[in-house]
């Protein structure tokens, strides 16, 4: 036994090494953070440093365990507890050899007990990279289990559009020092974003939160694919064996969103796993509507919606140099500004390689982000400087834009001229569709609708084909044949939402991904949306890819509305009002406008 406390904390130095390397391969402890002279942190992944330990025990060169080496060990990082105190690890370690106790420094970091290490908020990571040793910064604020942070003044909700790109939240994990996997993944989470119309970031950051930023020192192996950390259907303690397993980690996305579908109510896509019908069979299924609800359902901890909220903070607030920033860069005197665009009275956001266009404070990438203007917003320009437009958005907030990524419109136009639109006015005859809880019925919400947008068109300069006309049936094959056989621009069919749970509320609109109109469709049925929820004020459910047969089978641009819910109190009560009837049609008839002045 040592009684040199000064020998025990120079032996601990490579001992703590070894102790881990004899650990389980799922280690709690995946780093060591050492600081220099000048007081900078640096982060050392735990088997890379191990390895180059190693190389050093063989006379080989071993540059990461020599730049540790040189400096003072500070904390070890932790997968459980984040960042943990390494003179405290030092102190329990020489306990336990005083009293001739074994110490197990895995489930100490884990524990209760262990003491947290006060961090910068960013840090070194230094990792050998082609034979030279290299840094690069990452964040540690998000070790931290219960943030020092103010949640939104309101509610963040769950479903809508994505509010962050797929390259921010790759730069965002690894800033966070995410494995590798997380970081390739991020992918599949946007592209089922897409699909059910969840918004990726949300479950994304959830998933670098269940999956320890994707080093899986949580108890559950990487091998299960499972994000989420989603649990088995029937078990009976927390275990490895306990939590489900999925064959690929795009399975494991898949699970991921279906297994937040069964909170927010909406249907889920493909055969969902086992746990979604116990999820599903929960008195308060389909009403999770906002982050801020997820606590004490989606985890026990009541917390738990602030982690991701501040997670998502992070990765909505990261910057990323994409193609829009790269040429926004650009000086404006060494690129003369389009006479066109200069002088255009009105513009119209039109982006499509990236997400969302940046307002700024001024005319440079310099000045601060005001807001995230989405393809196909209107703006009216107020004066130009070189390739940068000072506008003003539809929400009367005044900032700049790039110009490359505006186009100019002429509102002086009529987008309707010489256009044919058909309109599908869902279910009919026989076929009610479905019945509000008052006996409301579908099939007259819709007719009536359309047959106010008719108007509305016709009076435009459109022409209008129904789909049906008064009160009869109509198959689905018969209003696929009247549009095609039109020839028709567009087709909006219109119908009124149900479901089980009479919480579920909302609007949302569909488009289909599989055929030759997707681009098209799928920015009409931005456009109806975004209209529709500026009229109604529902629940923005989203915007989602569907292969409905009157969406998969048209063969012009089309899109399917859900006006909102017969089966919710309030929502029938709002669609048995004329002015809610004629605020849709007013909204359906914005939509088109704006999808004709893209389109034209």
């Amino acid at each position: 036994m040592l009684n040199n406390y000064k020998t025990i904390g120079i032996l601990l130095l490579a001992a703590v090494i070894l102790i881990l390397a004899v650990s389980p391969v799922q280690a709690a402890v995946s780093g060591f953070v050492a600081r220099d002279n000048d007081g900078t942190y640096y982060k050392y992944p735990y088997k890379e440093l191990l390895d180059s330990y190693a190389l050093k025990i063989l006379g080989e060169p071993s540059s990461l365990y020599d730049d540790y080496a040189e400096k003072e060990v500070y904390a070890l990082k932790d997968s459980v507890n984040g960042y943990i105190d390494y003179q405290d690890v030092l102190d329990r370690f020489a306990e336990a050899m005083a009293l001739g106790e074994s110490f197990d420094l895995d489930s100490y970091t884990e524990s209760d007990r262990a003491k947290k290490a006060e961090m910068p908020p960013e840090i070194k990571l230094a990792r050998v990279n082609d034979g030279s040793l290299q840094y690069s910064s990452i964040r540690t604020l998000s070790d931290n289990p219960l943030p020092d942070f103010d949640p939104p003044g309101r509610q963040t909700p769950i479903v809508g559009a994505a509010g962050a790109s797929v390259e921010q939240a790759q730069k965002w994990a690894k800033q966070n020092d995410a494995h590798q996997r997380l970081i390739d993944i991020a992918p599949e989470y946007w592209s089922y974003g897409e699909k059910t119309g969840l918004r990726p970031e949300v479950l994304y950051v959830q998933a670098a939160h269940a999956s320890g930023f994707g080093h899986f020192s949580n108890g559950v192996d990487p091998d299960f694919n499972n994000w989420a950390g989603i649990l088995r259907a029937e078990r009976n303690e927390d275990s490895p064996d306990n939590y489900e397993r999925f064959d690929s980690p795009e399975e494991g996305v898949r699970a991921h969103f279906n297994h937040m579908i069964a909170y927010v109510g909406l249907k889920p896509i493909g055969e969902p796993h086992s746990r979604y019908q116990v999820v599903y069979a929960q008195p308060w299924a389909g009403s999770v509507i906002n982050v801020d609800d997820l606590s004490g359902k989606w985890a026990s901890d009541e917390n738990y919606h602030i982690r991701i909220l501040y997670l998502l903070d992070q990765l909505k607030n990261t910057v990323v140099e994409d193609k829009r920033e790269k040429e926004e860069k650009e000086p404006a005197e060494e690129k003369a500004p389009d006479r066109e665009l200069a002088e255009a009275k009105q513009v119209a956001v039109d982006v499509s390689e990236v997400t969302v266009l940046h307002l700024r404070a001024g005319p440079s990438t310099d000045h601060d982000i005001l807001d995230r203007l989405v393809r196909g917003t209107v703006l009216e320009v107020v004066e130009s400087k070189g390739q940068w437009l000072e506008v003003i958005t539809p929400g009367k907030k005044e900032g700049w834009v790039h110009g490359d990524y505006v186009r100019p419109i002429d509102l002086t136009e009529n987008p309707f001229k010489e256009r044919k639109v058909v309109i599908d006015p869902g279910h009919g005859g026989i076929d009610s569709g479905a019945i509000g809880i008052t006996g409301l019925l579908e099939k007259e919400v819709t007719l009536d609708v359309a047959e106010k947008l008719q108007k509305m068109l016709e009076e435009a300069g459109a022409s209008v084909i129904m789909t049906r006309e008064g009160d009869r049936s109509t198959s689905n094959r018969t209003r696929v044949e009247v549009a095609n056989d039109s020839g028709a621009d567009v087709f909006v069919s219109i119908h009124a939402n149900a479901y089980s749970n009479p919480e579920s509320n909302g609007t949302e609109t569909f488009y289909c991904s599989n055929n030759s109109n997707r681009d098209a469709s799928r920015y009409l049925a931005q456009q109806l949306q975004r209209e529709l929820i500026s009229e109604l004020q529902c629940r923005d459910r989203g915007v989602k890819t569907r292969s409905f047969y009157v969406l998969k089978e048209t063969e012009m641009p089309s899109a399917l509305v859900e006006l909102a819910f017969l089966t919710n109190k309030e929502e029938e009560e709002l669609l048995r009002t004329a002015e809610a009837r004629v605020g849709s049609a007013e909204a359906l008839f914005k939509g088109l406008e704006a999808y004709f002045r893209k389109y034209r």
